[in-house]
């Protein structure tokens, strides 16, 4: 599915970039979430899904703006002269806006998961949990880049489950190649105890 979603997804936001020409990206981003969602329904999605953090730069107005938009609990951080900013939230049962959220549209939460089995709030796919509140609307946040931001980390939950914000961004030098960065990253995160999916 991530596969699919990575190949497919700025493949259909071009798409719409190119043919609707917006002055802002916050609805033709929900409306690819949205038609990227409804096409995993083919694929074998009713019990499995994927996060998603998608990251567009763009001219509007004379301005660098930077969009985020995210699914689940793979994070987006900005470096800001070497000051953490996250630009994500995390779709977790533990957030208390998204219990909420769940709860109130009549969803179950037991053992701390919707449907007593998804941490994540909010997914691509996982269509057998739609019904209990799981949904793919992202979080979507517009920034307008500065001089003196540095750079963006998008990675999933295996980098952020052992290293914090601050710890990430501490290692993003800008004398290194942001390849260099990203492997050093991840290494970081596995000789810290990391068990889950790294990217």
């Amino acid at each position: 599915m991530s596969d699919y979603l990575k190949e497919r997804f700025p493949e259909e936001l071009k798409s719409r970039i190119e043919s609707e020409s917006p002055s802002d990206l916050v609805t033709t981003l929900e409306e690819t979430f949205d038609k990227i969602d409804d096409e995993l329904r083919i694929m074998d999605s009713e019990t499995c899904g994927s996060t998603a953090c998608v990251g567009i730069i763009r001219m509007e107005s004379g301005h660098k703006v930077l969009y985020i938009a995210n699914v689940g609990d793979t994070r987006a951080i900005l470096s800001r002269n070497g000051v953490e900013e996250r630009l994500s939230i995390d779709h977790k049962v533990s957030e208390k806006s998204e219990h909420d959220r769940i709860t109130k549209e009549g969803g179950v939460i037991m053992n701390d998961r919707v449907g007593g089995t998804l941490i994540l709030t909010r997914a691509m796919g996982d269509f057998a949990l739609k019904d209990s509140g799981v949904i793919c609307k992202p979080t979507i946040r517009k920034h307008f880049i500065r001089p003196f931001d540095r750079f963006v980390v998008i990675a999933s939950d295996g980098v952020y489950d052992t290293l914090s914000d601050e710890d990430v961004v501490r290692m993003c030098d800008l004398e290194e190649s942001t390849d260099k960065i990203s492997k050093e990253i991840i290494v970081k995160a596995l000789e810290t105890g990391s068990q889950d999916n790294l990217c």
